[in-house]
């Protein structure tokens, strides 16, 4: 599983980061075992339940903190709900669990772009389930087996910055900022 190191144009490595929203509790411990129980039997990465809230980022650390912990401190309850299950071709979009529409998640990703002054690029909240590329036949059979909807809920409590450099049973996180629950 090779996955491909991001380089500047001095071809000097790029750290990258992403700020995530995870799970607690039973919640946490229902996907993660589901994550790993996948991880096991098709040989992929294992990687905590999550949610990205903007991804790829390649600012200064020092900045993304600053930021996160801004948007964190002005971010409004929200409470997510974790609903039918998916597959997409992108690897890490392999199989996943669609998050329900939410305007304040929305809000929160919106801010985290604009404050770090990202991109804007389409946004499809999810939870990923496994990365990999394999047929689509195969992952079909995979939903029938742990379900085509989940019905999970919860509450974040953090925002968390996390390194995504290199391949995913190797990122790590930074920091965290409370939310506003």
């Amino acid at each position: 599983m090779n996955m491909i190191e991001k380089r500047n144009l001095s071809g000097e490595s790029v750290e990258e980061y992403a700020l995530w929203l995870k799970p607690d509790n039973e919640v946490y411990d229902v996907l993660k075992r589901i994550i790993d129980s996948l991880s096991e039997e098709y040989s992929t990465y294992r990687f905590e339940p999550h949610i990205t809230v903007a991804g790829r980022i390649t600012n200064p650390v020092d900045d993304i903190i600053k930021t996160m912990e801004k948007v964190a401190s002005e971010s409004k309850p929200m409470t997510l709900y974790l609903t039918e299950t998916a597959y997409s071709d992108s690897f890490y979009r392999s199989l996943f669990i669609n998050v329900a529409p939410n305007d304040v998640l929305l809000d929160l990703r919106e801010q985290c772009i604009t404050e770090l002054k990202r991109e804007h690029e389409p946004y499809m909240p999810h939870l990923s389930l496994m990365y990999k590329t394999m047929d689509a036949g195969v992952k079909k059979k995979i939903i029938e087996r742990v379900g085509k909807r989940f019905d999970l809920v919860f509450i974040p409590v953090k925002l968390y910055l996390m390194r995504t450099t290199g391949r995913p049973d190797t990122w790590k996180e930074i920091s965290q900022a409370p939310l506003i629950t």
